[in-house]
C-alpha cells in the first residue's frame, strides 16, 4: 500500500486553506462592489420612503457599519456553527443557512448520482474502445462522444423535456415530486419511486452531456498505457487479454480519471444550474437563479461560499487520492 508523506498532506492542506480564505474575501467583496443600494431590492420603494425606515433596514442587516466591521462580523459568523450567512431577502425572515439546507440535498442527489453513473459508463466504454484503437467501433464511439460533448446541457434538457415530457407524457416536466410534496418535507420509502420518476429526465440530461468527457479521456489514456513496455512484458508472461486490460492497463489509466471525478464532484452543487432551471428542480442551481432575480445578496453569498467550499474540498481529496494511487508522488 502506498503511503502519502506528511509533508505532501501538510502542503496540500495549506494550499486548500489559503484558497478558501481568498475565496471568502472575494465572496465578501463582490456584493459590496456592485452599484446601487441593496436595500432598494428588499424594501418596496412605494412603502418604505422615509429615511428613518431605510436606516432601520440598514441597521437590521448591518449595512450601517464600516466595511472592516462588516468583514469581521462576516468572518466570525461564517466559521461558527451553524454558519450565519444572514437573513434571506427572498425567504425573509428565514436564515440563509436554513434555506440552503432545505435545497442542498436535492442537488447532491441529482448530480451526485448522475456523476457516479456517468463515470461508470464512461470508464467502461473508454476501456472497451481503448483496447480497439482505430477500429470501426472506436471511430463510431469517438464520433458520438464528440457530438455529445458539444451539446449544451440546457439545450439537451429542453429537447428531452419536449419529447418525453410534453409530447410522449412519460415523465413530469417540473419539480422533484408530485403536487403537494414540498422540497422541505422528509422523504419516506413510499416517496422514493416518485422522486426517481421526477429526477429521471434531469439526471439523464446530466449523464448524456457529461459522459463524453469520461469516455474520451479514459480511451486516450488506455491507448497510451497499452503502448507501454510493461504491457508487452505481461503479455509475454502469458496473461489473458482481459487480465492485461483490467489488472494492468485500466488500473494505471484510472489516475487521470481520479482527478476528473474529483473535479466534477467539486462542482456537484453548481454544475446542474441550467438543468435545474430547465426542469424547475428545487436544488441549489434553481435556488441560485431565484436569488439572482430577487437580488438576494445574503443568499447569494451563502450559495457561493457553499459552492466554493465544495470545490476546494473535492480538489483537496482528489490530490490525496492521486498521491495514494500514484507512488511517484511523494512530496
Amino acid at each position: 500500500m502506498v503511503r502519502i508523506s506528511g509533508r505532501y498532506i501538510l502542503r496540500r492542506s495549506f494550499y486548500a486553506v489559503i484558497t478558501l480564505l481568498a475565496v471568502t474575501c472575494i465572496n465578501f467583496a463582490i456584493p459590496r462592489l456592485m452599484p446601487g443600494n441593496p436595500i432598494i431590492y428588499f424594501a418596496n420603494p412605494h412603502i418604505i420612503t422615509s429615511p428613518s425606515a431605510v436606516q432601520a433596514l440598514k441597521e437590521r442587516f448591518g449595512l450601517d457599519k464600516s466595511v472592516w466591521v462588516q468583514f469581521t462580523l462576516y468572518f466570525a459568523n461564517l466559521f461558527s456553527w451553524p454558519p450565519n450567512f444572514g437573513v434571506s431577502y427572498l425567504f425573509y425572515p428565514t436564515p440563509v443557512f436554513t434555506v440552503i439546507v432545505q435545497y442542498l440535498p436535492w442537488t447532491l442527489f441529482l448530480v451526485g448520482v448522475s456523476t457516479l453513473i456517468t463515470a461508470l459508463i464512461g470508464i467502461l466504454v473508454g476501456i472497451w474502445t481503448g483496447s480497439k484503437p482505430g477500429s470501426k467501433v472506436d471511430t463510431a464511439v469517438i464520433s458520438l462522444s464528440m457530438v455529445l460533448w458539444t451539446m449544451p446541457f440546457f439545450w439537451l434538457g429542453i429537447i428531452l423535456l419536449w419529447i418525453f415530457g410534453l409530447w410522449v407524457h412519460l415523465f413530469p416536466i417540473a419539480g422533484a415530486a408530485t403536487r403537494g410534496f414540498s422540497a422541505q418535507s422528509p422523504l419516506t420509502f413510499v416517496d422514493i419511486p416518485d422522486v426517481l420518476w421526477h429526477a429521471f429526465l434531469p439526471m439523464t440530461t446530466l449523464v448524456i452531456a457529461a459522459y463524453a468527457g469520461y469516455s474520451l479521456i479514459m480511451r486516450n489514456t488506455m491507448v497510451n498505457e497499452l503502448s507501454q513496455d510493461y504491457i508487452l512484458m505481461v503479455r509475454a508472461k502469458g496473461l489473458k487479454e482481459r487480465a492485461v486490460l483490467l489488472r494492468h492497463a485500466a488500473r494505471n489509466a484510472m489516475l487521470p480519471m481520479i482527478t476528473l471525478i474529483g473535479l466534477n464532484l467539486g462542482y456537484v452543487v453548481s454544475g446542474a444550474l441550467l438543468v435545474e432551471i430547465v426542469f424547475a428542480y428545487p436544488g441549489i442551481g434553481y435556488l441560485t437563479y431565484r436569488a439572482v432575480l430577487a437580488h438576494d445578496f445574503p443568499l447569494l453569498q451563502g450559495l457561493f461560499f457553499i459552492v466554493s467550499l465544495t470545490v476546494v474540498v473535492a480538489n483537496y481529496l482528489a490530490d490525496l487520492a492521486y498521491a495514494f494511487f500514484d507512488p511517484r508522488i511523494k512530496y
